[in-house]
């Protein structure tokens, strides 16, 4: 007889859950646990919720010394910065300041003046970042910088989470961080693959697609949860690390998928700040990259790569 377990925790700020599928419901369950250990594990290395953190210990002492990090820490940022250099900035784990700036931190909104902003600015850019692969040290090159590993560390937990599924032996399962990132792999009995909802933005109720997914991660980025308004205007929460500002072009939402969520969670957030030729630029040398996206004004969903 076939069972479906499911459990769920809460890290990094949003829910996770996992979904395991088999025989065994003993062997599921334990599997499933180990599963949600390993995501609870992370957070406390790469959350900067928690001030007790990995990160944030980086955050208040890289700028005085280089701080020697756990190897898996250091191994993800490297990644992130190779992710940073790929998009050109559109991506980039240093953006902390102008999350701060804008008062998405705090969750109160603001808009800064310009001369904030210019001040946070000073203190963003991936390129400031010194990596000592050697003795696994992290430092930055300008004082208040902070990294933010919200829009890459959700997907690396997604992945790992699968990881210890697979080690243990389960048939089939999915996993997601907050909805916005999934992995699953296998499928369920009767069924081609685990079923994705894609939501419209705007209209939570509504949907916009069915996906199955098997064997592949997809993240969604929107900036219609989060947001402020002021004076007329609406500021959503994805910023453009090279501007400071908040991004306004002419996407409404960006899907990506791939085989991983550690990817599919960054390229989400840098594909929503490079736009829809940047989009199509980038997947046209990224073999098995793929995004779905939605324009303004627009209710169907347009396929790229």
């Amino acid at each position: 007889m076939s069972h479906l377990v499911r459990l769920r925790t809460f890290a990094m700020g949003c829910d996770f859950e996992v979904f395991a599928f088999g025989e065994e419901r003993g062997h599921l369950r334990s599997a499933a646990e180990a599963a949600i250990e390993e995501i609870e594990r992370l957070e406390l290395l790469l959350s900067h919720y928690l001030p007790e953190s990995e990160v944030s210990y980086i955050n208040a002492h890289a700028a005085q010394e280089a701080v020697r990090v756990h190897p898996e820490v250091f191994a993800l940022v490297q990644r992130a910065v190779r992710l940073c250099e790929e998009t050109e900035g559109a991506f980039d784990i240093t953006v902390m300041p102008l999350v701060r700036c804008w008062g998405f931190y705090e969750g109160t909104g603001q808009v800064p003046s310009g001369h904030t902003l210019a001040k946070a600015r000073e203190r963003v850019g991936y390129s400031h970042l010194i990596l000592d692969e050697r003795e696994q040290t992290i430092a930055f090159g300008r004082e208040g910088m902070e990294i933010h590993l919200g829009a890459i560390g959700k997907g690396y937990a997604v992945d790992r989470a699968v990881e210890v599924l697979r080690e243990a032996g389960v048939e089939a399962a999915m996993v997601h961080g907050g909805h916005s990132s999934v992995r699953a792999y296998g499928h369920p009995p009767n069924t081609e693959g685990w079923q994705i909802r894609l939501p419209h933005p705007l209209h939570a109720e509504r949907s916009l697609a069915y996906l199955l997914l098997r064997h592949r991660a997809i993240s969604t980025s929107a900036s219609t949860e989060q947001y402020f308004e002021r004076g007329g205007q609406r500021f959503g929460h994805i910023l453009d690390p090279r501007t400071g500002l908040p991004v306004h072009n002419e996407l409404l939402s960006v899907s990506v998928l791939a085989d991983e969520a550690t990817l599919t969670d960054a390229l989400s957030t840098a594909f929503f700040v490079l736009g829809e030729e940047g989009i199509r630029q980038y997947i046209r040398t990224h073999p098995g990259v793929q995004a779905v996206i939605l324009r303004h004004q627009e209710e169907q969903l347009e396929w790229i790569g």
